[in-house]
């Protein structure tokens, strides 16, 4: 128990450090050429419908990345669709152990879709570390984190889409 409380410490400062260290690299989007989504997969999210955003958005399958994170699994293992972590994939100081997570975080995605409505410390760390050039995400969440706030609180994917779609055809990123 007291390394579970460590480990959220670390994590909480380590956020707070990539929020305020961060530099928005919006302008340097224009068209999305690889795209990641950020997801809670204990939720029910249905990546088809990710994935037809991604094409939607102009991106190949092939350059379309999710993560999920699985709250409370003792074992995880990624399937076709998407690679998922856990609370092991930190170590106690808040140090990612998990390599699908390092390279997720360390790549250089055009656009970073938070896909999730409630904050959790292991979502909203992966979503401040990621070196995503532009960050969208719901407005329940810590809103320093994301360039841009689309607030549809019921995670409706049609709505979803339809509104960032809509923003960023005013961006000029599609």
């Amino acid at each position: 128990m007291i390394l579970k409380g460590l480990k959220r410490n670390a994590l909480k400062k380590s956020i707070e450090s990539h929020i305020k260290s961060r530099k928005s690299r919006a302008k340097e989007v224009s068209g999305i050429k690889s795209l990641a989504v950020l997801i809670d997969a204990s939720q029910s999210v249905n990546v088809l419908s990710l994935v037809k955003l991604a094409n939607e958005l102009g991106v190949k399958s092939d350059r379309l990345k999710v993560m999920g994170y699985k709250e409370d699994q003792k074992e995880i293992s990624d399937d076709k669709d998407a690679a998922y972590y856990n609370d092991k994939s930190f170590g106690v100081g808040g140090a990612v152990k998990s390599n699908s997570l390092k390279d997720f975080i360390n790549e250089e995605y055009d656009v970073l879709i938070n896909f999730y409505s409630e904050s959790k410390q292991e979502l909203d760390y992966v979503a401040a570390a990621s070196k995503a050039k532009f960050k969208v995400g719901f407005a329940e969440i810590d809103n320093r984190i994301n360039d841009l706030v689309i607030g549809s609180a019921d995670q409706n994917i049609n709505l979803f889409i339809s509104e960032l779609k809509k923003y960023l055809k005013i961006l000029q990123i599609i």
